[in-house]
Protein backbone atom coordinates (compact mmCIF):
# COMPACT_ATOMS: atom_id res chain seq x y z
CA UNK A 1 0.00 0.00 0.00
CA UNK A 2 3.08 2.59 0.47
CA UNK A 3 4.62 1.99 -2.37
CA UNK A 4 1.47 2.01 -4.55
CA UNK A 5 0.81 5.21 -2.73
CA UNK A 6 4.16 6.88 -3.61
CA UNK A 7 3.91 5.74 -7.02
CA UNK A 8 0.89 7.74 -7.04
CA UNK A 9 2.08 11.02 -5.37
CA UNK A 10 4.71 10.42 -7.77
CA UNK A 11 2.73 10.31 -10.81
CA UNK A 12 0.26 13.09 -9.73
CA UNK A 13 3.51 15.76 -9.34
CA UNK A 14 4.84 14.79 -12.89
CA UNK A 15 1.49 15.46 -14.32
CA UNK A 16 1.63 18.94 -12.46
CA UNK A 17 4.72 19.55 -13.76
CA UNK A 18 3.91 18.93 -17.12
CA UNK A 19 0.99 20.90 -16.91
CA UNK A 20 3.13 24.25 -15.53
CA UNK A 21 5.21 23.81 -18.40
CA UNK A 22 2.83 23.80 -21.18
CA UNK A 23 0.61 26.50 -19.50
CA UNK A 24 4.10 27.97 -19.38
CA UNK A 25 4.97 27.69 -23.42
CA UNK A 26 1.91 28.80 -23.96
CA UNK A 27 1.76 31.98 -22.44
CA UNK A 28 5.48 32.93 -23.65
CA UNK A 29 3.81 31.95 -27.32
CA UNK A 30 0.97 34.31 -26.84
CA UNK A 31 3.18 36.76 -25.56
CA UNK A 32 5.42 36.29 -28.39
CA UNK A 33 2.84 36.83 -30.92
CA UNK A 34 1.47 40.23 -29.22
CA UNK A 35 4.44 41.12 -28.22
CA UNK A 36 3.66 41.91 -25.08
CA UNK A 37 6.20 42.40 -22.30
CA UNK A 38 8.81 40.54 -23.70
CA UNK A 39 11.46 43.33 -23.55
CA UNK A 40 11.40 42.20 -19.62
CA UNK A 41 11.97 38.39 -20.15
CA UNK A 42 14.46 37.95 -23.17
CA UNK A 43 18.15 38.54 -23.72
CA UNK A 44 18.34 40.98 -26.76
CA UNK A 45 21.09 40.63 -29.83
CA UNK A 46 21.24 43.05 -33.09
CA UNK A 47 20.70 40.41 -35.80
CA UNK A 48 22.00 42.79 -38.30
CA UNK A 49 25.27 43.42 -36.70
CA UNK A 50 26.20 39.98 -35.47
CA UNK A 51 25.76 39.08 -39.50
CA UNK A 52 28.27 41.64 -40.02
CA UNK A 53 30.55 40.72 -37.62
CA UNK A 54 30.70 37.42 -38.80
CA UNK A 55 31.19 38.57 -41.86
CA UNK A 56 34.18 41.19 -40.64
CA UNK A 57 35.60 38.44 -38.43
CA UNK A 58 36.54 35.84 -41.87
CA UNK A 59 37.57 38.73 -43.74
CA UNK A 60 40.05 40.38 -41.26
CA UNK A 61 41.49 36.75 -40.85
CA UNK A 62 41.53 36.25 -44.31
CA UNK A 63 43.37 39.50 -45.24
CA UNK A 64 45.67 38.80 -42.06
CA UNK A 65 46.40 35.29 -41.56
CA UNK A 66 49.77 33.39 -41.06
CA UNK A 67 50.85 30.73 -43.76
CA UNK A 68 50.55 28.55 -40.59
CA UNK A 69 47.57 29.53 -38.88
CA UNK A 70 46.88 28.21 -35.06
CA UNK A 71 43.85 26.84 -34.29
CA UNK A 72 43.38 30.22 -31.27
CA UNK A 73 43.94 32.17 -34.64
CA UNK A 74 41.15 31.19 -36.36
CA UNK A 75 37.23 32.42 -36.61
CA UNK A 76 34.94 30.91 -34.56
CA UNK A 77 31.81 29.24 -36.24
CA UNK A 78 28.59 30.92 -34.42
CA UNK A 79 24.93 29.89 -35.02
CA UNK A 80 22.74 32.81 -35.12
CA UNK A 81 19.43 31.47 -34.21
CA UNK A 82 20.79 28.46 -31.61
CA UNK A 83 19.49 29.88 -28.53
CA UNK A 84 17.57 27.75 -26.04
CA UNK A 85 16.43 30.54 -23.69
CA UNK A 86 14.18 33.32 -24.90
CA UNK A 87 15.81 35.95 -26.99
CA UNK A 88 15.37 38.80 -28.86
CA UNK A 89 16.68 39.17 -32.24
CA UNK A 90 16.43 42.08 -34.17
CA UNK A 91 16.78 42.60 -37.70
CA UNK A 92 15.87 45.36 -40.27
CA UNK A 93 13.36 46.76 -37.14
CA UNK A 94 11.83 43.71 -36.54
CA UNK A 95 12.03 42.00 -33.36
CA UNK A 96 11.80 37.84 -33.75
CA UNK A 97 11.72 36.09 -30.48
CA UNK A 98 13.43 33.03 -30.40
CA UNK A 99 13.20 30.28 -28.21
CA UNK A 100 14.95 26.68 -28.65
CA UNK A 101 15.91 27.33 -31.43
CA UNK A 102 12.28 28.68 -33.23
CA UNK A 103 11.27 31.31 -34.53
CA UNK A 104 8.10 31.90 -31.48
CA UNK A 105 6.77 35.07 -32.94
CA UNK A 106 7.38 38.37 -34.45
CA UNK A 107 6.71 41.82 -32.39
CA UNK A 108 3.53 43.51 -33.17
CA UNK A 109 2.78 40.82 -35.53
CA UNK A 110 -0.26 38.31 -35.21
CA UNK A 111 0.95 34.77 -36.94
CA UNK A 112 0.01 31.67 -36.99
CA UNK A 113 2.54 28.85 -35.75
CA UNK A 114 2.66 27.69 -39.45
CA UNK A 115 4.01 30.82 -40.74
CA UNK A 116 6.39 31.28 -37.85
CA UNK A 117 7.71 27.43 -38.78
CA UNK A 118 7.98 28.61 -42.62
CA UNK A 119 10.17 31.73 -41.40
CA UNK A 120 11.98 29.17 -38.86
CA UNK A 121 12.69 26.80 -41.42
CA UNK A 122 14.10 29.51 -44.14
CA UNK A 123 16.01 31.64 -41.22
CA UNK A 124 17.89 28.22 -39.65
CA UNK A 125 18.69 26.40 -42.98
CA UNK A 126 20.87 29.45 -43.87
CA UNK A 127 22.34 29.60 -40.22
CA UNK A 128 23.07 26.21 -40.29
CA UNK A 129 25.02 26.21 -43.51
CA UNK A 130 27.18 29.44 -43.11
CA UNK A 131 27.83 27.67 -39.89
CA UNK A 132 29.02 24.98 -41.23
CA UNK A 133 31.30 26.24 -44.16
CA UNK A 134 32.99 28.22 -41.68
CA UNK A 135 33.97 25.52 -39.33
CA UNK A 136 34.92 23.23 -42.61
CA UNK A 137 37.15 26.45 -43.78
CA UNK A 138 38.69 25.97 -40.34
CA UNK A 139 39.01 22.50 -40.14
CA UNK A 140 41.03 22.53 -43.87
CA UNK A 141 43.49 24.84 -42.59
CA UNK A 142 44.49 22.53 -40.29
CA UNK A 143 44.53 19.68 -42.42
CA UNK A 144 48.20 18.53 -42.85
CA UNK A 145 47.70 18.48 -46.19
CA UNK A 146 45.69 22.07 -46.73
CA UNK A 147 43.55 22.44 -50.22
CA UNK A 148 43.44 26.46 -50.51
CA UNK A 149 41.09 26.28 -53.13
CA UNK A 150 38.56 24.49 -50.83
CA UNK A 151 39.36 26.95 -48.85
CA UNK A 152 38.69 29.69 -51.29
CA UNK A 153 35.60 28.26 -52.07
CA UNK A 154 34.36 27.18 -48.35
CA UNK A 155 35.15 30.87 -47.96
CA UNK A 156 32.70 32.14 -51.31
CA UNK A 157 29.90 30.30 -49.65
CA UNK A 158 29.99 31.21 -46.43
CA UNK A 159 29.77 34.95 -47.56
CA UNK A 160 27.30 34.27 -50.09
CA UNK A 161 25.01 32.21 -47.38
CA UNK A 162 25.12 35.22 -45.05
CA UNK A 163 24.35 37.78 -47.95
CA UNK A 164 20.94 35.46 -48.70
CA UNK A 165 19.99 35.63 -44.88
CA UNK A 166 20.18 39.42 -44.94
CA UNK A 167 18.20 39.06 -48.25
CA UNK A 168 15.89 37.05 -46.30
CA UNK A 169 15.14 39.05 -43.47
CA UNK A 170 15.04 42.10 -45.43
CA UNK A 171 12.51 40.37 -47.65
CA UNK A 172 10.39 39.59 -43.97
CA UNK A 173 10.79 43.59 -43.26
CA UNK A 174 9.32 44.47 -46.48
CA UNK A 175 6.32 42.83 -46.41
CA UNK A 176 5.48 44.41 -43.18
CA UNK A 177 5.36 47.49 -44.83
CA UNK A 178 1.56 46.98 -45.39
CA UNK A 179 -1.64 48.76 -44.12
CA UNK A 180 -2.07 45.05 -42.97
CA UNK A 181 2.12 43.84 -42.27
CA UNK A 182 0.46 40.46 -40.30
CA UNK A 183 -1.44 39.27 -43.57
CA UNK A 184 1.32 40.67 -45.86
CA UNK A 185 3.53 38.40 -44.06
CA UNK A 186 1.40 35.74 -43.93
CA UNK A 187 0.99 35.73 -47.79
CA UNK A 188 4.33 36.19 -48.90
CA UNK A 189 6.21 34.05 -46.76
CA UNK A 190 4.10 30.97 -48.12
CA UNK A 191 5.27 32.03 -51.64
CA UNK A 192 9.19 32.43 -50.72
CA UNK A 193 11.23 29.24 -52.34
CA UNK A 194 13.42 27.77 -49.53
CA UNK A 195 16.65 29.29 -49.99
CA UNK A 196 18.47 28.44 -52.87
CA UNK A 197 21.83 28.46 -51.90
CA UNK A 198 22.91 26.63 -54.91
CA UNK A 199 21.53 29.66 -57.72
CA UNK A 200 23.80 31.74 -56.07
CA UNK A 201 26.92 30.11 -56.46
CA UNK A 202 26.75 30.66 -60.86
CA UNK A 203 27.66 27.76 -62.81
CA UNK A 204 30.03 26.21 -60.14
CA UNK A 205 30.22 22.47 -60.95
CA UNK A 206 30.18 21.74 -57.13
CA UNK A 207 26.84 20.00 -56.38
CA UNK A 208 23.90 20.77 -53.86
CA UNK A 209 25.64 22.90 -51.09
CA UNK A 210 21.88 23.16 -49.42
CA UNK A 211 22.49 19.01 -48.62
CA UNK A 212 25.33 20.11 -45.90
CA UNK A 213 21.38 21.41 -43.70
CA UNK A 214 20.30 18.17 -43.72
Amino acid sequence: MKIAASFTLVLCFIALLTHAQHKSLAQINQMAKTGANMFEVSDKLNGDALIDRLAAQRRAFNNNRNATPQLANLPSPEHIFDRSSLTTITFEGLDYYILNNHVIGIKGLELSDEVLAQITDKLLLLDKVQFDYSEKANKEYLNANTNFQNIRNMDRWFFTTLKILNTTVNDIASFTKNENPSLSVATNISKMTQPNIDAWKGKQTDQALVQLAK
